[in-house]
Order: C-alpha cells, then sequence, then structure tokens
C-alpha cells in the first residue's frame, strides 16, 4: 500500500510538473465566412448538393486524437480559429502569426489560399485542406502544402480504374463552370497518360432558360455517336449529374460528379482504422454526422502537424518543419500507407477511394500500376512531368 501510494505521488507531481512546463503549439484554422461552395441553402427540389458541416471538427479531432504523444513531449496545443469575411482573410492570417501559430489550415477557396499564402509568405506554412486546383499546386508558393487531393490526382484514380476495367473509351460531359472545365481537363490528360480515348467532349447547361431544354436533354447529350466504354461528369454543383444514370443513350456506367466518385475519404470504408475514426468523428461533431473529405483533409492536417512537433527532435519550428516535408513523417491517414509530402509542389501522396453513395469500390493506387520511386505517385502529376509556373 505504502508502494502503491508513493508511485500515485509520484504520478500526480509528474504530470503537476509536466502540466507547468508545457509549451504552447498554437494551430491556426482559417476559413471563409458564408464560402459559397459549402452554401446550406444550395439545394435543389430541398435535396443538399453540397457537404455539409463545420470543417474545423476535423482539426478537434487530430488535437484530441495527438494528446497521448504532444502530453508525452510537453505540448499543450492550442486551436486559434476564425471564420471571416474575403476582405479580413489576411488580416486574421496575420493576426494569428502574431498570437505564435507558424502553422495555419485553412478550408478555402484556391484564389483565398493563394491570397492568404502569398502574404504570409515564410512567416508560417499554410496548409490547404479543400482547394483542388493544379494551378494552385503549379504555383509552388514556398510556404503552402496540400492535404486535399488535385484535380489531377482525383482523375488519376478513375483513370487507373478504367484501364483495370479495360474501359478504353469515354464521352466526356462538363458544364460552363471554371471548376468543371479545370475537372474535364484533368480528366483529360490523366486518361491521355493512360490511353484512354476521350471520344467527345459535350456541353451542358445549368440555365432555366427554355431555349436551352434541349441542349441538355440527357438522351440528347449522350447520343449521337456509335459508341463509348462510359460516361465521365464534370459537374462541381453535382446538379445535372444526378440525372444521368439510366438515362443515357447507351447503357453505360457513370463516374465522376456521379456514379462511381473519386474522393479522399468515405464513411464506408471499413478497414486501417477507418471505422475508429469515422466513430470518433460522429461522435465529436454537431448533429453526429458523417465525416466527408474535407473533414478527413483537415483532419489530416492537423495530424501532420502535431506528428512534427511530437516526433522531431528539436522544439524550433523550422526543426518541425523540415520533418514534416521530409520522408521521416511516416503519417498515419487511416488508409492503409504512411502519406509525406512531394517535395516539387507541397502536395501529400494518399491513397484515392473510389466510391458509390454507400460503398467503397476500390482504392488507387490500384494493384498493377507501379512507380519507380513511389507507387502513390502514380497519382497526381509526377516530378519529371511537373513545373512551376
Amino acid at each position: 500500500m505504502r508502494w502503491f501510494l508513493a508511485f500515485t505521488l509520484w504520478c500526480a507531481l509528474a504530470v503537476s510538473a509536466g502540466a507547468q512546463d508545457a509549451r504552447e503549439v498554437r494551430l491556426g484554422f482559417l476559413a471563409l465566412e458564408n464560402d459559397p461552395r459549402f452554401d446550406e441553402d444550395f439545394a435543389y427540389a430541398r435535396i443538399a448538393l453540397r457537404p455539409q458541416g463545420d470543417t474545423v471538427t476535423g482539426v478537434e479531432l487530430a488535437i484530441a486524437d495527438m494528446k497521448i504523444l504532444t502530453d508525452a513531449r510537453g505540448f499543450e496545443v492550442t486551436l486559434d480559429e476564425a471564420s471571416v469575411s474575403e476582405d479580413a482573410l489576411v488580416a486574421e492570417a496575420e493576426r494569428m502569426i502574431a498570437d505564435g501559430a507558424a502553422f495555419i489550415i485553412v478550408d478555402l477557396p484556391a484564389a483565398q489560399v493563394r491570397t492568404v499564402a502569398e502574404a504570409v509568405g515564410d512567416r508560417a506554412t499554410v496548409l490547404n485542406t479543400t482547394a483542388p486546383e493544379d494551378d494552385l499546386r503549379r504555383s509552388c508558393i514556398p510556404g503552402l502544402l496540400h492535404t486535399g487531393a488535385s484535380d489531377r490526382m482525383i482523375s488519376d484514380a478513375l483513370v487507373q480504374h478504367l484501364a483495370r476495367q479495360k474501359w478504353t473509351s469515354a464521352l466526356v460531359l462538363r458544364g460552363k463552370s471554371e471548376r468543371d472545365m479545370a475537372r474535364a481537363a484533368a480528366f483529360a490528360e490523366a486518361a491521355e497518360r493512360l490511353r484512354i480515348e476521350v471520344v467527345e467532349t459535350r456541353e451542358f447547361d445549368l440555365s432555366t432558360n427554355p431555349a436551352l431544354r434541349e441542349e441538355n436533354n440527357i438522351m440528347l447529350v449522350t447520343g449521337g455517336l456509335r459508341d463509348y466504354d462510359v460516361i465521365f461528369i464534370a459537374d462541381d454543383y453535382g446538379e445535372y449529374s444526378r440525372y444521368v444514370e439510366y438515362q443515357s443513350a447507351l447503357p453505360r456506367p457513370v463516374i465522376g460528379a456521379a456514379g462511381l466518385v473519386a474522393q479522399e475519404w468515405s464513411w464506408a470504408l471499413e478497414r486501417y482504422g477507418a471505422p475508429q475514426v469515422n466513430s470518433r468523428f460522429e461522435d465529436m461533431s454537431e448533429d453526429n454526422r458523417r465525416m466527408n473529405w474535407q473533414d478527413w483533409s483537415t483532419w489530416v492536417a492537423g495530424r501532420a502537424v502535431l506528428t512534427a512537433y511530437a516526433k522531431t527532435r528539436e522544439d524550433s519550428v523550422e526543426a518541425v518543419n523540415d520533418y514534416m516535408r521530409s520522408h521521416r513523417l511516416s503519417l498515419d491517414g487511416s488508409k492503409g500507407v504512411p502519406m509525406t509530402f512531394r517535395s516539387w509542389n507541397g502536395q501529400i501522396r494518399m491513397p484515392i477511394l473510389l466510391t458509390t453513395s454507400n460503398a467503397v469500390i476500390d482504392i488507387a493506387p490500384i494493384q498493377g500500376f507501379l512507380h519507380q520511386s513511389n507507387t502513390l505517385d502514380s497519382l497526381g502529376q509526377d516530378e519529371a512531368e511537373f513545373s512551376c509556373e
């Protein structure tokens, strides 16, 4: 009993001393107030078309998950979160840096990511979680990292599935928005890499103009061609694509914005500890909502920073940054392989899930698609084909 009491007292003193000596790690999280990408009112016929929920929950989950390791290293993690208007983004990032945040996780559209990262410069590392644009990666902004997948990574995952299935030709349908055109362009690049033929690219229009009804008629938009194996749809809003399945001129599978979708995460993933991650997220989130790919990206961004703090032998921000960008990182994203950041564009290497509405069909890189140094680099622009703009 005396030994037990002495041990208990020692533990209490150790915890107390650790609390007194705790060093603060301040994580910034910056989002856009009334972000149009996640507009809760953007729906048709009462069907929500965009992901709902606050992505800061992913960072909060990362902090909770990493607490044992950060406590052991004597770190106290503080989350400095803000959601502000577009005009206030730079000023808020400056304020976070002044308050001690050396890493700022951002859930912003591409243009605002660029603005914040360029304004911050080398005073902090900005982690982009939800802007998939390839041109943002090609900008090679030194302090910018990406935990959300790029358009090209998403397209490469889909094209690998087509090649494996021996579906060698695709009809591409795209909307008229910049995002739709970017997605279609990324798919064309990925298809060319694996010799998938794009038989034709056709546009649709979400306008309610009665004169465009025939132009948007699915049977007409998908018809008039001799043959193709699959329909790829680039539809950022998701409104047109949800009607295409079962109404095409030829009975063909649909991929891209509907049907088979490539994305960073799915609640339906049943391996690699994913069910536990999903359960913890649901418990932590408002209304017990399911974890979507945006939440996974913010979660991984938080884990990347805190893993580097916990495992590097030095406490300086420079050492943490170097560790996080090196091959030593070995980040666990509950997708079966360790992840690291690419040196040439700051993009995190990751598997991409090929999913339906309620199942994971496959995980890319698909077996048989190899790479000379890292199989994950078969997704997205490889170093040999990459150049900064």
